[in-house]
Order: structure tokens, then C-alpha cells, then sequence
């Protein structure tokens, strides 16, 4: 995307620290919605892949030099990085806090104008004033320039970290990627990295702060002596506090970030698994996991928010509590109080609270928890990564190219050593030309022997040589969200001659052909709007497109595709378009075999058998045996698999290709009765995120509010909130009047004369020499009041003040807990909200919306929810409080203050409202554009194989770097925006305290000023400099985060699907009672008013009936499974199932009764037991029966933790094949009455296939059992076979029968697997077909 001209780059030095360059940014703002391509384009040392570089220079140098510690130190490399420029930046913001301290200075010296009045010349006080005018303007000017460049500093290093991590995933091996998981890696990458955002900004005031403490409190002692160290103890009691809740924060952070780790990783196995989850009925007890894992984390985050309660009522009560030790302190021990005495107590303590009370605090709070997040962050750049040197040779073009294995062995868990090899001494030399062929039974090594050519494996013995380019194609094909050419593509050129060839070669250009926008046609997130056998196509013509490809590799290929289409791609591509080129192919379809140049058998991990066809056969060799046979305890391979992080597949959508075409074309354009909030995120082809305008609603205020706390609960924190802004300010305002109280009877008391005027306090004596200066204490003695001849009742206003110091104290605490308690409490019911609403959407949601843009919800908006918002919503809501406060009390005290209030706080108004019109579309448009890099990060990890094996790992890069900047120029925008509106506000406090500090030189005489008056509205009003832009833009701060709320909040409107339950048509608890199923008239589509994918199907199932489901590639065979679990509701018709029809039914009831064998096996990261028997339902006994029958329990009985084992995620450490006998145990465990089975035995060996169509047979014979399949020989013995075509029923009858129709559709299915297969195929359903009559006639 081409963004705008960076208009910063020609800003001159006054429109740079002003930044006036983004005036025009604002004018377009105010006018229309902002787009991405409104915003400017980066410089380029803002660019990802200029301080990736930087950053990566550094890390690589700890690697090779490590520290101490012997391992390499990310917290070292960023400084080592950064260093230069963050000290630097010091000395500027040292220069801040000069000013920040001199304008107190300022006001005691116009305090003592005022007590000393009569005898001082009144160009004094203008003077005064001019000082603190000058001040007051030059500091945000300042502030603003330091903030900036720190935070930027701090974007950096969040940038360059999460590009760094990046290309350590590029880089991961097997066994890295078994010990994290998608959700931790986007957390790393969310919550973690946010941390250095603000880390640069405050850690320069942990000694900056003790430098300004040391210079207040030399001008202090000289006026209070030995009473200030009273106020040191309280400082340093609580930094103390500070730093040891800083600790504590950090340890929390790191627990709470391992728990959100499991919340998130929980999260994204639902959103991968959902339709499992669905199809299963497991809404509810996966709720519960995630409602646990998320309460656990919650318990630490209210730890952590008491410990933020505390904080901040710690940073505006400091100067208080300092105050008060130091007052009490001083009366104590005789001293008298007067206004300038006070006021310069209470205003160079309050030019402290910001970098001593607020900005150190964070600066702790934020150096522990960043140094938690770089360990988190160096642990994962710190995993094995996998050998790039092995295949040095490989992809590199060759006129010869050749494969040689010489005694290979590996496997994928060398840490231990006592397990079976994965691969053992495979020898093998394969040249230019040769085809060929890997069978074996499940788990045998055969996707293990891919793996370690295209260097995924490494070799423990033996040797292996590579020579020329890997093309690879995976078992489970990964799709990842673009257009069909850009899949196929893959960052190659386009060759059109070449892409046609390809196009045909993998029986593509029919589907292309109906399809509207043809190849450019968008498919989502794992391919979405294509059905299985199309998704396999798609990556095989990815793979054959690379025309200067020379070896290919297959890992079952045509496993996914029909019969016809396997038979063309085999002819057509692998023997046609491939023919000169190396071809290894994973197969165990007989058919192709004898055209194969060569067949390697493997057998746990050996060769048993390599040659061609004939030579096996010569040498006594059976392949039919082989691949057939039950041998001697029908094991599968007990090679544990680290396997690839393969794409984690959703139940495929299949449909008419025709109908394919319709549906991706009327997506964009079909409308719905349900709310234009849901049809946003439910529309496909959606490549950008739904974004909202405007500002954010009022109801979403409401809303979170609402969820926060009950009405009583907020009336009290109302009247809490009250009460402390009415004591914070009377804290103050009862000193003025204890020093007025103290003046005034001094006046009246006849001995006044001779009591020393306020001044002469302090007397500064000269020794002899001239070279000290030492103090003359003559306060305690001279400034005394002898009680004989004195009624002030200095006790009354002591005692006073103590009550409300305390008061103070307790309320704004109390109020801070019940705060962040109230903020807490409404992310928990947004979350649950949220997650509910998420499972109930339907799951075309899922297909549309990229699971990476679902977790961005569920990791970076709540933890802005959870983290970010309640502090910035005390702060908004305090300093809003305070500056009414001040506000008042000035205008009360001078009233002339109204002629200057009125105008600034119309142009305060205006201006805020100018600045959240283009503010909030910044905000929104930084949270569009994070969710891309989250998608990609995702999509890269599902599809790591393929790309590392392509070896495109450089165009990811490249893309990654694109979002990131995409993403990074939305953060200069938001960075610089909040600097503009900030300086604009503090320039509004600095014309407001100059007025006042004028006014009060003017007006005294006319209104009676006393000093007292003068140092408190002064005293006040400097302490809005910085705090009102800090107040205010915490303010638009918190709307800027209320858009995280307004983004959770449009996803639990989300529509939802039918109830869970219905108690008024729940059916009887042994429904149903036989499994009879009839499709009465059913029209079918996968979203309302679309294209029907089955059209008025009718047909009659009876019980205990066992159906075949068989039909071209896109037939409608997985849509009329979708329709019988109501995944979408009907269009038309009804189906019954034992007499009920199931759309009155709740969605629980009906699923619960049907077990399923989904077409792509979904396991969840836990324990084998676990992915068995998710809820802990059944005996251990039971477990391993299902086990022994699905044929898989010797090889968990060889696991050394057996059924406590723990998978990876996507279940990725078993082959393909292991994962579906996984799920068929837990159909076996289910027992349900109806079982339907979606080409679950696609990836498994015919042996095994055989062996798990006996147990069906055994086990299900009194189940109705509808069977979905490529291989005929899987259905041809089932009682009835149903042929689909274009949606609808095309022949529906037993198998025999349907064969002797020599021209119909199920005979010409038969006719394409070849002549000897098909006589084997007639003969046997001829068989069955006798049998069964023969025995109903001897009956």
C-alpha cells in the first residue's frame, strides 16, 4: 500500500518541537473517516528491517560471546543497541525537570513579594510572574520533544523484538516447536513485547528523581532544618514500598504471563477445532477449560491491580504525607507556620510528584516486568533451531540432479536415545528422471523419509547427499488467505504459458473456469471456500509451478482427490509435466504402482523391499500381501513422530464446483435479517478487519460499566470518589488557614512588633575568611510564641489537619481499590462474554475471520482491558477531579480568573473534540493493522514445512516486515498525535498559571489578597502544568482503549446458533432408539439465502443400515454431513431422525447423539488421555480397549508415559494416520447409534484401512453407519451405496445392483480405477451381494 509523503522530514525546527507539521492530518480528520493510506510513510530508521538489523547485529554477537552466565542476554543486546541515544536523550530530559523545579521556585519568591509587600517594589512581582510565564511555556515545549524520542526509542525495541522472533520461527526445529505453542507465540508477541513501549520513557527518572529529591530538599532544609528529615524518612519509606511492590509486580507478571499463555493456547485450540468442538458437543466442557485457566490468571491480576491501587494512591497522596511528616515535624519542635513556609513545603513537594511519585513507580514497575518479558522472549530465541548447513546442496540448480541416502538414520527425539529410530539405515540412490513410489503401513516413516530430505530431520548415522531444488508438497495441504494464483504462485513470476500447463496437469482449470474472478478468486484462512480435494490441488500445482524445480516430493497426494481426478493427476502432472524430474511419491494406492520406476516399502522405519514393480514381485515380494495383510500384531509403526506443525485444518466445506463459484461470488453481496454488526464479520472475502467510525458509542461506555459493578456498588464509589476530591483539596487549603490563622493573630497580638518578621527566619552569617556560609538557627528560639502572652490555639488546627491528612489518605485508597476492582471485574464478564459468543457464532465465522484476528482479541485487547485501561481511567478520572477542584478554588479566591477560564476551557473543549475525531481512527487503524501481522505469524507457523522447503523463508520475511511497518506507521501517527494535543493542553496551563501569577500581582489590592490565598491558588495551578495535558490525554487515552472494549463487544453481538437445549421438544434419554434417518426434500447451504450446496435430497436410511457416500470432488458428500449436524440450519425440508425431526431440536441434544470420524483429525495439545477422553468420563480399562481396537495400543503401551504421553499442538508429534485412529477411539467410546465417518481413512494404508473397516463392522453392527470415501474398497461391502453429483442424489441402492447399470454413475466411477481393480471390486460386491440373499433365502 502506498502511504503519504512524511511531511516531518520538510518540518522546520519550530513546526518539528511543535508539531505543527500534523495540522493538515487533523483538518483531514475532522472532515472523514481516516484510511490506512491517509498515513505517512516511515523513515527509514523507523523501518522494521532497519532496526530488526540493528537489534539481530547485537543478539548475534551475545550468542557468540555470552555473558557470565553462558548464555546470551536479550536485555544486553538492546542495550547494547539503544544505549547511545537513550543516555543522550538524558541530558534533555535532566533539562525538563530544571524547569519542572523552577517554577516553584518562582512562586515562594512571589509568596515573599506578598508578605514583605510594603517594603518590596512592585516590578518584583512582575518579574516574578514573567519567570514563572516563561517557565511554564518553555517546559512542555521541552517535555514533549523528550517524551517523544523516548517512546519512539521504546517502538523500536518492541519492533525489532517481535521481527527478531519472527526469524527465529523461520528458523525452529520439530522439537522448539513441541515446547511452545501458536498462543504463546502470539502473547510473546502481544502482551509481552508492550511492555518495552513504555520501559525508555520513565527508567532515566530512577536517577533522575533522587537528583531533584537531593536539590528540593537542600532549599527545604534551609527553611525548615532538621524537621525535613522527617519527610525524607516518609520518602524513603515509601520508595522502599515502591521498589518491593516493583518486585512483587515483576514475579506476578511473570506467573500471570505463563497463565495467559495456557488461556491463549486453550483459545486458539478451540478456534482451529471448532468444528470438532461443535460436531462433538464439547461447547461447554471447552468453556470450562478456558473459564478455569482464565480465572486462575484474573486471581493474579487483581494481585497485581491492588498493587497499582496502592501506586496510585501513592502518587497523589506523596507530597502529602511528606508535607504532613514535615509540618508536624516542624510545629513540634517549636517552628511557627507562615504562607511562604507552607507553600514552599507543598510546591517544590508537588514539583516532585511526578518523577518521584508517578514516574519512578512506573519505571520499577516497568523495569521488573520488562526484565520478566526478555527472559520469556530469550527463552524462545534461544530453542533448537533446525540444521540449515544438511541441505546446503539442496536448491541449487543442477543439469544432474540426484538423491543419495547411505545408511540413513534418524529420528525426531535424539534426547532419547532408548526409543526406536524414526528411520534406520535406509540406503538408497535415486537419479534424474525416476519416479518413485514410498508405501507403508500407518506410521511406518514414510512422511519421516520426506522430512529428512527436505532437512526437517536430521540424520543421526549414515550419510545423505542433495543435489538440486526441493519442490514439496505436504499431506495436509496448507492454504494459506490470498488468491488462488498467489497460492499457486508462491512469490515466483508469472508465466502464463506455464501456468496454464500446470493449471491443467492438476485437474484445475475446470473449477477455475466457473469461478467469476477465475485464479484471482480470494480464499480465506486455510482455504476456505475450497473443498478438500481442491486444497490438494492447489498445493500440488504450487509445487509443480516451480519450473526450475528438480526433485518433487509428495506426501500422499492423491489420497484427497476421487478416483478420475487421481488418475489424471498421476498421468497428466506426475508422469506428464514431471516426467523428466526426480518424483518421490507416498502412496499405498495400488493402482499407480506398476507405472512407478521404483517402489520403496517401509516397514518401521527399514526398507523391506526397494525395485520396480516386477523386481518385487521376481524377488517374491507381494505388495497386495504387504499392503494388505494383518500381520503378527497388526502394530502400527511405533516411531514417535516430532511431526510438522501442519495446518490446523477445519472440517472441510465441499461443494459443486459450480456451486463453489456461486457461493465465493454471492458472498460479497448477500444480505441477512440479522444486524449489520454481524452481517460485517460473517461476510466472506472480508480481507480487511471490520472496522468501527466515529466515536466511540455511548452504550459501550454503558456497557462496560454495567458489567462492572452493580448500582449500589457504583453510587458509593461515587460518593467515595467525592469525598476525596473534597479532602484532597481541603488538605491544602486548611494549611492556608492555619498560616492566615497564624498571621492574623500575630497582628492583633500587641507584642507583634517585637516578634521577627517571617524573612528573618534564617540569617546567613560570614566567617571571617569569606569562604563559608553557615546557618544562624534562630527559629526554634525567636520565632517561639511565649503561651503567657499568646491564645493561638496552634492544637486546634494540628488536630484538624491530622483528621483530614488521614482521611485523605484512607478514602483515596479505599477509592483506587474500588476502582481497579470495578475495571477488573468487567473485563472478567467481557471475557466470558466474549468466549461464550464466540463458540455459540456459527462456524462460518470461523472460515471468514482468520484465527490470528480472532486471537488478537483475546490477547491484545484484553490485556488492554486488563492491564492498560483501569490506570489510565484513575488517572483521567483523578486529575479530572482535581483540575475542577483547582479551577474553583481559583475562581472563588480571584475572581477575575473567570475572564480567563471561560475562554481557554471553551477552546479546551473544542480542541479535545477536534483531536478525538482523527485520535479514535488513529487508534482504530493501530488495531486493524496489528491483526495482519498476527494472521501471517500464524499462517507462516501452520505452513512452516512448506516454506522452509520452498525456501521462500525470505519473502516471509519481507511480508512480515510489510505488516510490521503497516502497523508501525500507525503508531507514529498515534505517537506523534497524542504529543501534539498534549502540548496544546499544557500550553492552555501555561497561559492559565500566567494569568493567574499576573492577576494576583494586579488585583491584590483591589481583592484583599493574602499570602496564604496567593500561595495556594499559585501552588495549585503550577501543579496542573503537565498534569492537565497528562489528565486530558489520559482521557483520550481511555476512549482510545475503549475501542478494545468496542471491538470485544462487537464480537459477543455476534448471531449465534440455535439453543444449546430446548426443554420442550428435548427428546427421551435413549434417543435415538434404532438410527433410522430420513432426508425428506433437504436443500442445503452453508449461510443464509446462499447458494444451495444440497439440493431437495430425499432418501431413507434404515436402522442399523451401513451407507457408502461416494462422488466427484466437490459432490456435496461433506455438505450433506454438515446439514445432519445442522452446522448451518436447512434452506428447505426436514430431516428425521427416528421420527424427530432434528431442526426442533436443541443443537446439544442432536450432536451429542451422532459420533463423528471427521475427514481431517483435530487433537488438542494435553495428555493421549485427554485427547481420548477429554472430560474424564471413562475407566482407564475402557481407554485401552479402544485403543486395542483401533489397532494402537502396543505402540501407547511403548511410550513411556502411555496414555499420560503429551501431544503437541494440532497433535503435530503423530503422524496423520495416528491422529484419525485417535478419533476413531473416541467413537468407539461414544457408542451412539449413528456413526458417520468423512473420508477418515484417506491417509492411512489400505491394511489399516482393512483393519478398521473390520472393527466398524464388529463394533457398529448395530450402529446406522454412513460412510464417506475416495476408495471404493472402503464402501463397495456397505448395504446400500449413495452416489451424489452437484448436490444432488443421483443413485441410491446396494452395490451390486448399481453395478449392473453398466452406463451409471456408479459404474463409471468404477470404471476409472483401472480394469483389474474394478473386476476385483464387481467381484466382491457379487459376493456380498450372494451372501446376503442366499441367506435371507435359507431364512
Amino acid at each position: 500500500m502506498t502511504l503519504k509523503p512524511n511531511t516531518m522530514k520538510k518540518s522546520n525546527i519550530f513546526s518539528y518541537i511543535t508539531f505543527w507539521w500534523l495540522n493538515d492530518l487533523f483538518a483531514e480528520g475532522r472532515n472523514r473517516t481516516l484510511q490506512e493510506a491517509d498515513m505517512y510513510e516511515l523513515d527509514p530508521s523507523d523501518r522494521s528491517e532497519e532496526i530488526c538489523n540493528k537489534l539481530e547485529k547485537h543478539w548475534e554477537s551475545e550468542k557468540e560471546k555470552p555473558g557470565k552466565t553462558g548464555k546470551p542476554s536479550l536485555l544486553r543486546a538492546i542495550t547494547k543497541t539503544y544505549v547511545n541515544k537513550f543516555m543522550v536523550l538524558g541530558t534533555l530530559g535532566l533539562f525538563t525537570e530544571i524547569l519542572r523545579i523552577a517554577i516553584p521556585i518562582f512562586i515562594i519568591q512571589l509568596i515573599r513579594y506578598f508578605e514583605n509587600k510594603d517594603t518590596s517594589p512592585t516590578w518584583h512581582g512582575y518579574a516574578y510572574a514573567a519567570a514563572i510565564t516563561f517557565s511554564s511555556i518553555i517546559l512542555p515545549l521541552v517535555y514533549h520533544l523528550y517524551f517523544y524520542q523516548m517512546q519512539r526509542i521504546g517502538w523500536h525495541i518492541r519492533a525489532s523484538t517481535c521481527a527478531l522472533m519472527y526469524k527465529k520461527t523461520l528458523r525452529l526445529s520439530r522439537r522448539s516447536l513441541q515446547q511452545t505453542s501458536t498462543g504463546q507465540i502470539i502473547n510473546l508477541g502481544s502482551s509481552d513485547v508492550a511492555r518495552f513501549d513504555f520501559l525508555p520513557i520513565f527508567l532515566h527518572y530512577l536517577w533522575m528523581g533522587p537528583l531533584e529529591c537531593i536539590a528540593v530538599w537542600y532549599i527545604l532544609w534551609q527553611e525548615v532544618g532538621m524537621a525535613l528529615l522527617a519527610g525524607i524518612g516518609v520518602f524513603l519509606l515509601i520508595t522502599i514500598t515502591q521498589i518491593s511492590i516493583g518486585r512483587q509486580f515483576g514475579k506476578l507478571r511473570s506467573a500471570t504471563a505463563v497463565l495467559t499463555d495456557k488461556r491463549i493456547r486453550l483459545t486458539n485450540e478451540v478456534i482451529t477445532g471448532i468444528r470438532t468442538i461443535k460436531m462433538h458437543a464439547w461447547e461447554e466442557p471447552f468453556a470450562k477449560l478456558v473459564e478455569d485457566a482464565r480465572r486462575t490468571e484474573v486471581m493474579k491480576i487483581i494481585q497485581s491491580s491492588s498493587m497499582k491501587a496502592f501506586n496510585s494512591c501513592i502518587y497523589f497522596c506523596q507530597e502529602k504525607l511528606t508535607t504532613f511528616a514535615i509540618l508536624l515535624t516542624f510545629v513540634a519542635m517549636g517552628g511557627t507556620i507562615t504562607a511562604s513556609k507552607v507553600f514552599s513545603i507543598v510546591g517544590l513537594l508537588n514539583a516532585l510528584r511526578l518523577s518521584t511519585g508517578m514516574f519512578i513507580s512506573l519505571a520499577i514497575e516497568h523495569t521488573f516486568s520488562s526484565i520478566v518479558s526478555c527472559k520469556r522472549i530469550q527463552k524462545y530465541l534461544i530453542l533448537e533451531e533446525y540444521d540449515t548447513e544438511q541441505n546446503k546442496d539442496a536448491n541449487e540448480s543442477s543439469c544432474q540432479p540426484f538423491v543419495k541416502l547411505q545408511n540413513f538414520s534418524a529420528m525426531w527425539e535424539t534426547d532419547k536415545p532408548h526409543r526406536k529410530k524414526t528411520l534406520q539405515y535406509i540406503s538408497a540412490d535415486i537419479k534424474n528422471g525416476e519416479l518413485i513410489a514410498v508405501i507403508g503401513s500407518v506410521g511406518s516413516g514414510k512422511s519421516s523419509l520426506l522430512s529428512a530430505l527436505t532437512g526437517e530431520l536430521s540424520a543421526l548415522d549414515g550419510t545423505k547427499k542433495i543435489k538440486g531444488k526441493i519442490s514439496y508438497v505436504d499431506q495436509l495441504p496448507w492454504i494459506f488467505s490470498g488468491t488462488i494464483r498467489e497460492n499457486i504462485l508462491f512469490g515466483s513470476e508469472y508465466d502464463s504459458k506455464w501456468y496454464t500447463q500446470v493449471i491443467t496437469a492438476c485437474s484445475l482449470s475446470q473449477d477455475l473456469n466457473v469461478l467469476k474472478d477465475g485464479d484471482l478468486t480470494p480464499v480465506g484462512e486455510r482455504g476456505l471456500t475450497l473443498s478438500g480435494g481442491q486444497k490438494a490441488r492447489v498445493a500440488l500445482a504450487r509445487a509443480v509451478y516451480r519450473k526450475d524445480a528438480d526433485i518433487f516430493l509428495m506426501d500422499d497426494t492423491l489420497s484427497s482427490v476421487d478416483t478420475a481426478v487421481a488418475n489424471h493427476i498421476f498421468h497428466h502432472c506426475i508422469n506428464g509435466l514431471l516426467l523428466k524430474k526426480i518424483r518421490i511419491l507416498v502412496t499405498n494406492q495400488m493402482s499407480f504402482l506398476k507405472d512407478c520406476g521404483r517402489i520403496m516399502a517401509l516397514k518401521e522405519g527399514r526398507v523391506v523391499g526397494f525395485g520396480s514393480y516386477e523386481e518385487l514381485l521376481d524377488s517374491g515380494f507381494d505388495l497386495v500381501t504387504f499392503l494388505n495383510k494383518n500381520d503378527e500384531a497388526n502394530k502400527t509403526d511405533q516411531s514417535f513422530r516430532l511431526g510438522s506443525r501442519t495446518v490446523e485444518h477445519t472440517f472441510n466445506t465441499e461443494s459443486d464446483t459450480r456451486q463453489s463459484a456461486y457461493y465465493i461470488d454471492k458472498l460479497k453481496t448477500a444480505t441477512s435479517t440479522e444486524s449489520t454488526t454481524s452481517n460485517e464479520y460473517l461476510s466472506v472475502g472480508n480481507k480487511e478487519e471490520v472496522r468501527a467510525q466515529g466515536s466511540v458509542k455511548r452504550r459501550v461506555y454503558l456497557n462496560y460499566f454495567r458489567l462492572g459493578a452493580n448500582t449500589i456498588f457504583m453510587v458509593t464509589m461515587i460518593i467515595v470518589s467525592l469525598a476525596s476530591h473534597v479532602l484532597y483539596i481541603m488538605n491544602d487549603w486548611w494549611l492556608a488557614e492555619w498560616s492566615q490563622g497564624f498571621e492574623n493573630h500575630i497582628k492583633k497580638s500587641s507584642n507583634s512588633n517585637s516578634l521577627p518578621k517571617p524573612t528573618e527566619l534564617f540569617t546567613l552569617e560570614e566567617d571571617g575568611s569569606g569562604s563559608s556560609v553557615n546557618l544562624n538557627r534562630t527559629i526554634f528560639s525567636a520565632n517561639t510564641i511565649d503561651e503567657k502572652s499568646t491564645e493561638f490555639d496552634t492544637k486546634f488546627y494540628r488536630n484538624i489537619y491530622i483528621i483530614i491528612t488521614v482521611s485523605m489518605f484512607i478514602i483515596i485508597l479505599l477509592r483506587a481499590n474500588m476502582h481497579f476492582y470495578f475495571c477488573i471485574s468487567s473485563g472478567i464478564r467481557m471475557h466470558a462474554k466474549m468466549f461464550n459468543a464466540i463458540l455459540k457464532s456459527p462456524s462460518r465465522f470461523f472460515d471468514i475471520n482468520p484465527a490470528g484476528r480472532i486471537l488478537n482479541r483475546f490477547s491484545k485487547d484484553m490485556c488492554e482491558i486488563d492491564e492498560f485501561l483501569p490506570p489510565r481511567f484513575w488517572d483521567f478520572l483523578f486529575i479530572t477531579g482535581f483540575i475542577v477542584s483547582v479551577i474553583i478554588l481559583t475562581a472563588v479566591t480571584n475572581y477575575f480568573v473567570v475572564f480567563i477560564v471561560i475562554p481557554l476551557g471553551a477552546y479546551f473543549v473544542w480542541l479535545r473534540k477536534y483531536y478525538l475525531h482523527t485520535s479514535r481512527d488513529i487508534k482504530r487503524l493501530e488495531g486493524t493493522t496489528r491483526s495482519p501481522i498476527f494472521s501471517h505469524l500464524s499462517s507462516t507457523l501452520q505452513g512452516l514445512p512448506t516454506v522452509r522447503a520452498f525456501r521462500v523463508e525470505k519473502q516471509f520475511k519481507e511480508k512480515y516486515h510489510q505488516n510490521q511497518n503497516l502497523h508501525s506507521a500507525s503508531w507514529f501517527l498515534f505517537l506523534t498525535s497524542s504529543h501534539w494535543f498534549g502540548l496544546r493542553l499544557d500550553l492552555i496551563t501555561a497561559i492559565f498559571i500566567s494569568a493567574v501569577a499576573f492577576l494576583c500581582v494586579v488585583c491584590a489590592s483591589l481583592l484583599n489578597l493574602t499570602p496564604g490565598e496567593v500561595g495556594l491558588i499559585l501552588t495549585f495551578s503550577a501543579g496542573m502544568v503537565t498534569l492537565l495535558q497528562w489528565g486530558v490525554r489520559q482521557s483520550a487515552e481511555v476512549e482510545n482503549l475503549m475501542t478494545s472494549v468496542e471491538r470485544i463487544q462487537q464480537y459477543y453481538r455476534l448471531p449465534s446458533e440455535a439453543a444449546s437445549e430446548i426443554e420442550a421438544t428435548k427428546p427421551p434419554a435413549d434417543w435415538p432408539f434404532c438410527g433410522r434417518i430420513q432426508f425428506n426434500k433437504v436443500s442445503f447451504s452453508y449461510f443464509k439465502n446462499g447458494p444451495n450446496v444440497l439440493k431437495e435430497v430425499c432418501l431413507r436410511i434404515k436402522p442399523n443400515e451401513k451407507i457408502g457416500v461416494v462422488g466427484r470432488t466437490g459432490a456435496g458428500k461433506t455438505s450433506l454431513v454438515a446439514a445432519l449436524f445442522r452446522l448451518n440450519e436447512l434452506e428447505n425440508g426436514e430431516i428425521y431422525i427416528d421420527g424427530i425431526p432434528i431442526s426442533t431440536l436443541g443443537l446439544k441434544d442432536l450432536r451429542v447423539a451422532i459420533s463423528v470420524i471427521p475427514q481431517d483429525p483435530i487433537l488438542f495439545a494435553g495428555t493421549m488421555r485427554r485427547n481420548i477422553d477429554p472430560f474424564d468420563i471413562y475407566t482407564d480399562d475402557k481407554l485401552w480397549e479402544a485403543l486395542a481396537k483401533v489397532q494402537l495400543a502396543d505402540f501407547v503401551k511403548s511410550l513411556s508415559l502411555q496414555l499420560n504421553t503429551e501431544m503437541a499442538e494440532t497433535g503435530s508429534n503423530f503422524s496423520v494416520g495416528q491422529r484419525q485412529l485417535i478419533c476413531f477411539a473416541r467413537a468407539i467410546l461414544a457408542k451412539t447409534k449413528i456413526l458417520v465417518i468423512d473420508e477418515a481413512t484417506a491417509n492411512v494404508d489400505m491394511r489399516t484401512d482393512q483393519l478398521i473397516q473390520s472393527t466398524i463392522r464388529e463394533e457398529f453392527k448395530h450402529c446406522t453407519v454412513i460412510t464417506i470415501a475416495h476408495r471404493i474398497n472402503t464402501v463397495i461391502d456397505s448395504d446400500r451405496i449413495l452416489v451424489l453429483g452437484g448436490g444432488l442424489v443421483k443413485e441410491f441402492d446396494e452395490p451390486y445392483k448399481l453395478l449392473q447399470n453398466k452406463n451409471g454413475y456408479f459404474a463409471n466411477i468404477i470404471k476409472t480405477i483401472g480394469c483389474q481393480e474394478a473386476k476385483i471390486l464387481e467381484s466382491e460386491a457379487k459376493r456380498i451381494y450372494d451372501k446376503k440373499y442366499l441367506l435371507d433365502n435359507h431364512t
